[in-house]
């Protein structure tokens, strides 16, 4: 069974990669003939002093994490990373896929992958270094910045004492906007209904609670700097965090 979805993960990503090239084609011709394209490739490298991802400290020491997205209109696909400058930390590559299904709600698919796993493309849930994140997303308003998420992990490195697939399920909640200095805020919380390995609890409880606040610094006219300061509680593990990160681009 697990060749079998072996080779359809692999069917898919080189039908998402060859589509992604075609529509890349066609969105230059389409630039050329019309300046109401809204297809782009986006490029981004960000800088952190440390990995943090819903309340669970993943790398302790600096990381730098790229991502390119091409984005075509409410469909989005691309991939991110995680690479630690310290030899033999943890590393973390993923592909996801988004679509925007009305002007404020999105589901999105995200493969995460343990890049300390032997193979990319083992998918024996006992053993495979992938998790499957499905969410649904609420972006809120101008009038009202309220976010909200809803994920679950539907397949992969997610089991119970069974061996069984967990399910595991995380609910977030943020609240934020921009000071009349141009400081980005947002206050924000995370919670896991039930017992999960995967999120490190034994039962429901908040994991994630904090506040952020971003600020960009201009180099030159053209080009500036947003540094990113994050501090969270995760109240479950009784552990805090206090991240800084730098967007080069």
């Amino acid at each position: 069974m697990y060749n079998i979805m072996k080779q359809v993960f692999l069917m898919i990503c080189i039908s998402l990669a060859v589509l992604a090239a075609g529509n890349s084609l066609s969105a230059q011709s389409a630039q050329d003939a019309s300046d109401g394209n809204d297809e782009k490739l986006s490029l981004s490298v960000e800088v952190a002093s440390g990995f943090v991802w819903r309340g669970i400290s993943l790398n302790a020491t600096p990381v730098v994490q790229p991502a390119i997205t091409f984005s075509s209109g409410n469909f989005s696909i691309g991939a991110w990373g995680s690479t630690p400058f310290t030899p033999y930390e943890y590393q973390e590559f993923d592909i996801f896929a988004e679509y925007q299904i009305a002007p404020s709600f999105s589901i999105g698919l995200v493969s995460y992958f343990d890049c300390a796993a032997p193979s990319y493309f083992d998918f024996k849930k006992t053993q495979t270094g992938h998790a499957f994140d499905l969410m649904l997303m609420y972006s809120g308003s101008d009038n009202f910045p309220l976010r909200a998420m809803v994920s679950t992990i539907i397949a992969g490195a997610d089991l119970n004492d069974d061996g069984k697939s967990n399910f595991s399920t995380y609910l977030e909640l943020g609240y934020g906007n921009t000071t009349k200095w141009g400081v980005d805020w947002e206050v924000f919380t995370g919670f896991v209904p039930m017992k999960s390995d995967f999120y490190e609890i034994d039962g429901a409880n908040v994991i994630n609670l904090g506040f952020g606040v971003t600020k960009s610094f201009e180099i030159t006219p053209t080009y500036s700097l947003p540094l990113s300061l994050r501090l969270s509680v995760n109240p479950a593990h009784e552990s805090v965090f206090f991240v800084a990160s730098i967007a080069l681009f």
